[in-house]
């Protein structure tokens, strides 16, 4: 191991600095674009006056290197430069054109670049200046009427798997930059049928975590792993994409662009990206996050605890993430998920066959718990009343009475008459009648020993 120069001077540069903090590949394609686009906007005369040159080039990294080089000399300019930007988006909110909630995300690149170069800013100023954040959205979830809708005008088997996995998983769209065959683990019922699924969410990412799918998304997804073998001559690999496109020969990954375009065509077809109105930029329903919504509206009325809803969602869960010692192999939340799955399940003859499946399955479990509740009465009835017991409480008589030849002997010929008496039912029928006597104190009532009529010696321990 080497520590090469290259790499120490490397950190030199306030761009590489800027793309080593950031992790996530989809998260630093947005920042790339929206500190580029924050730096065009300083103007060139603040370098010159400030520093004495220009920049050379428009490209992001040389305006980062001068706008990190004008923050060490002038700290208090930079943070009037980013009052400035945040106020001219303030009057893109106030006109209605962005959110209030969105305007933050224009900030972080920037914070991103100088905390990253190590320049201190006093972000407290910065952020008195954003405005208000608006408590609920406007938009809403997908309804499941429109959900059905979308699977009717779904003629590819590719969108029919986008729909049921996006809406009975509940994650975000950058996931399908991660999906491989290997994320998915099917679980079946004894006769084959498909329980449903556990889904790994952006796989060997910090933020990784698991959620499920429905067995209707099971089923559509093992269809669409035979269109895979027919499209390309075998199943597919672990580590193959879970989407393929179809615009290479070969397996090139259906990524979250791709899958927002087939969402976004079939929306169209059911009339849900209508033109917008002037002044309008929202549509009713985000085509993404509308399927997020109605996992989250689904979950909710399925009375699905809380926070394993939430770390399906891959939500932060505060200080109980730290504590509990959840086993993600062993999918303990399944559970939790099933009760969701009729809610989650878009036709509606997938969810009364899931529902009667679930209604058997009740019934199985009815009958099996009966079975162990006979065992067991069996098993007290026999340590209770049985042989073995009876022979050891007139043991137990015997050593008490040693001293009393004439009781020792009415108590054996007790004990024979008593057991050469019927069959093993009646003798324990008896039995418990006397014990009820002793635990009384009462005095048994001798007569009740001849509700058994039977007297055969080959009734003596017999235990029919």
């Amino acid at each position: 191991m080497k520590i090469s120069i290259d790499e120490i001077n490397k950190r030199d540069n306030p761009y590489q600095l800027f793309l080593d903090s950031i992790k996530n590949d989809e998260t630093l394609r947005k920042y790339k674009n929206a500190l580029h686009a924050f730096l065009k906007l300083v103007p060139s005369l603040l370098y010159k006056d400030n520093l004495g040159n220009i920049p050379k080039k428009n490209d992001i990294e040389t305006l980062s290197e001068l706008f990190i080089e004008l923050a060490r000399k002038k700290p208090e300019l930079v943070v009037n430069i980013i009052a400035a930007f945040v106020k001219e988006k303030r009057k893109l909110v106030e006109a209605g054109k962005i959110s209030p909630n969105t305007l933050p995300n224009y900030i972080k690149p920037i914070k991103t670049l100088l905390d990253s170069n190590r320049i201190p800013v006093h972000w407290k100023s910065i952020n008195r200046l954003l405005p208000r954040r608006r408590s609920t959205s406007s938009d809403r979830a997908y309804t499941k009427q429109e959900l059905q809708k979308m699977m009717e005008v779904a003629k590819d088997i590719t969108d029919k798997v986008i729909i049921t996995m996006f809406s009975s998983g509940g994650f975000r769209l950058e996931s399908w930059d991660y999906f491989e065959w290997q994320d998915v683990i099917f679980f079946q019922n004894k006769d084959d049928s498909y329980k449903g699924a556990a889904l790994r969410i952006y796989r060997n990412d910090p933020e990784e975590y698991w959620t499920f799918i429905t067995p209707e998304a099971c089923k559509i997804l093992q269809l669409y792993k035979e269109r895979w073998k027919s499209d390309i001559g075998e199943y597919p690999k672990p580590h193959h994409p879970l989407l393929k496109t179809v615009r290479f020969p070969t397996i090139h990954k259906l990524n979250s662009k791709g899958v927002k375009k087939r969402v976004e065509k079939i929306a169209k077809q059911i009339g849900l990206r209508p033109t917008l109105p002037p002044g309008k930029r929202r549509h009713e329903v985000q085509l993404d996050h509308g399927f997020r919504k109605y996992f989250n509206t689904m979950m909710r009325r399925a009375k699905v605890n809380y926070l394993d809803k939430e770390d399906m969602m891959g939500h932060k869960v505060g200080l109980e993430r730290h504590y509990e010692r959840y086993q993600e192999a062993d999918f303990e939340r399944s559970p939790e998920y099933q009760k969701a799955i009729s809610f989650l399940t878009i036709y509606d003859e997938e969810r009364l066959r899931f529902e009667n499946q679930q209604k058997q399955q009740e019934i199985e479990e009815i009958e099996k718990k009966n079975l162990e509740l006979q065992d067991l009465a069996k098993r007290i009835d026999e340590l209770e009343s049985g042989p073995k017991t009876r022979w050891d409480e007139y043991i137990k008589n015997m050593f008490a009475v040693q001293d009393d030849p004439a009781a020792k002997i009415w108590l054996t010929i007790f004990q024979f008459w008593f057991e050469m008496r019927a069959t093993e039912e009646e003798k324990r029928l008896i039995w418990k009648k006397i014990q009820q006597a002793k635990k009384e104190g009462k005095l048994l009532d001798i007569s009740k020993l001849r509700e058994s009529k039977g007297l055969s010696l080959d009734n003596l321990y017999s235990e029919k």
